[in-house]
């Protein structure tokens, strides 16, 4: 969205984000997620199963996946890195100032939570996403804000762990994968929803510098 056109319904998008990052906490799909842990450090049964409990071990369990990710990821690329920055900065304080706009409500003590790193995480996202779309480095769009945040959401979720090695769910890179995967697929249409925007506002502007024309025109 790089034209210099100034956009009559660029708040109106902004708001369906708003609502759409809001909405994506209902929308939950049950997938399957593979998750790593590692067995208990145990010297009283043999050398042999203390030194293969370092040793990761998978299992697979159905978990629930929402959409807010990938949400955000489409609210910096399709709004640009600056608006979609401030789109999540505006979200959070609608939030932090107690309006149940989270998945846990809201509140300034919402940090109790344990997906909070996940949560704040979110106008970097869309910060990175926007701004490496714009430079058309497609490949760090995908990687990089995905990746940051579910590293931010994973580092603060360990400090709610009593031990460092069960992290069967905390480390879980299903839903990295998913994230991962999904952006992917849709990375091949961002052009044709960038593009239908830009077209769609710049249509506007020049209908109505026709019409700002022939006013001034009658005038005369």
């Amino acid at each position: 969205m790089n034209y210099k056109v100034v956009y009559q319904n660029r708040w109106l998008i902004i708001l369906v984000f708003l609502f759409l990052i809001y909405l994506s906490n209902f929308m939950l799909v049950k997938l399957p997620f593979v998750s790593i842990n590692f067995l208990r450090k145990d010297l009283e049964h043999s050398l042999l199963d203390f030194l293969l409990s370092f040793c990761p071990h998978f299992s697979f369990q159905m978990q629930t996946y929402n959409l807010q990710t990938i949400i955000v990821w489409l609210c910096g690329i399709l709004l640009g890195p600056r608006v979609g920055f401030l789109t999540l900065i505006t979200y959070l304080l609608i939030g932090f100032l107690g309006f149940p706009a989270f998945a846990g409500g809201g509140g300034f003590d919402y940090y109790r939570e344990p997906t909070f790193g996940y949560l704040i995480s979110l106008p970097l996202n869309a910060l990175l996403s926007g701004w490496f779309y714009k430079n058309d480095k497609k490949t760090l769009t995908i990687l990089i804000p995905i990746l940051i945040t579910h590293l931010f959401g994973v580092v603060y979720l360990l400090f709610f762990k009593t031990s460092w090695l069960d992290i069967t769910w905390y480390l879980s890179f299903s839903m990295i994968g998913y994230d991962l995967v999904l952006a992917l697929l849709l990375m091949p249409f961002l052009p044709f929803f960038s593009f239908f925007l830009m077209e769609l506002f710049i249509q506007e502007k020049s209908e109505l510098i026709q019409k700002e024309s022939n006013v001034r025109w009658r005038k005369l």
